[in-house]
């Protein structure tokens, strides 16, 4: 079984006002592809009334940077009482949405993703001492920089929420 690390539960961020979802969404997508992430999408869920939505996205993006870790990002978003609304801004029309957002972060890093040390005690016993002794300095990279990469993934959804203002 892999064992999985938390260095980040439960960040939160919310925001309410104007901004476009379709935009937010790109803009995560196109920050984690940038990094070299994969994404997974694990929720996808959608509620439609005659005056509103609400949405609810799960998405774990990763990385493996060996093959023996595997750094995660989960972000949890909740999107309630979106209504679509038009703006007009010099004499150009687009579809915005209003409503509020928010946001719930984790960052893990994932060893032994595989399950290849597991097999039998001895092979568990040799990981335990190479995560250790041999392997802590690349383990303490991989935990910072799945912290900055949570980090930095926030701030650009709040910079992005905060220029949508209208």
């Amino acid at each position: 079984m892999a064992e999985i690390k938390t260095l980040i539960d439960g960040k939160s961020l919310s925001y309410e006002g104007v901004f476009s979802l379709k935009e937010l969404y790109r803009l995560i997508d196109k920050w984690f592809k940038d990094h070299g992430y994969d994404k997974q999408e694990i929720k996808n869920w959608e509620d439609v009334t005659e005056t509103e939505k609400q949405i609810v996205l799960e998405i774990i993006p990763y990385k493996k940077v060996s093959d023996y870790a595997r750094l995660d990002v989960r972000i949890f978003m909740i999107f309630s009482k979106l209504t679509e609304i038009v703006l007009e801004k010099d004499s150009v029309k687009f579809k915005m949405n209003k409503g509020r957002a928010e946001f719930y972060f984790d960052a893990y890093v994932v060893t032994d993703y595989e399950n290849k040390w597991e097999t039998r005690a001895v092979f568990y016993f040799i990981k335990n001492i190479f995560d250790k002794f041999i392997y802590r300095m690349y383990t303490y990279n991989y935990d910072a920089e799945v912290i900055r990469d949570c980090t930095e993934i926030e701030n650009e959804i709040r910079s992005f929420l905060n220029m949508a203002r209208f």
